[in-house]
């Protein structure tokens, strides 16, 4: 396993401007996982809804329900789109991040994946998109199943 490159002198070795990209580039990808967490948060409360809404008018009009049911199996898949967009831009921030590390004589993020295994020991790490992806696929099933029983008891 690679060892981390300690932090010498790297104000004398790198330019100023160069450490400043990083630090930005490493705060818009904290920000981009602040916006994933939001977004998550939002599609559970929205599921929440619809699956509410589906609930108070069940007995209600079939057509309504089924349009209910759809909207929640389109929402969900939409989410778990979103989620694979996050994940593929921030697999390709942690590779920005690595290549600017080469530079600047501290690869702290470098060195962390390979602590983790580079995320292939589930010992060691799982990924929370593979975590946070199987969430839509629960929603789905719940509207698939809501579905099935409009079909068997109405």
């Amino acid at each position: 396993m690679g060892e981390i490159k300690l932090l010498n002198n790297i104000t004398k070795d790198v330019p100023q401007s160069k450490i400043e990209q990083y630090k930005l580039y490493v705060e818009m990808m904290d920000k981009i996982s602040e916006r994933r967490a939001a977004t998550n948060s939002f599609f559970v409360a929205l599921n929440t809804v619809v699956i509410t809404l589906f609930g108070i008018l069940r007995n209600e009009n079939v057509k309504y329900n089924w349009l209910i049911i759809v909207g929640g199996l389109s929402i969900s898949y939409i989410w778990g789109y979103t989620l694979k967009s996050y994940k593929l831009l921030n697999t390709g921030k942690f590779k920005v991040i690595h290549e600017m590390e080469l530079e600047l004589h501290f690869n702290c993020y470098a060195y962390e994946w390979q602590i983790l295994g580079n995320g292939k020991d589930k010992n060691k790490y799982l990924p929370i998109s593979h975590v946070e992806k199987i969430v839509p696929i629960v929603f789905a099933v719940i509207y698939i199943l809501a579905g099935i029983f409009m079909i068997l008891f109405a």
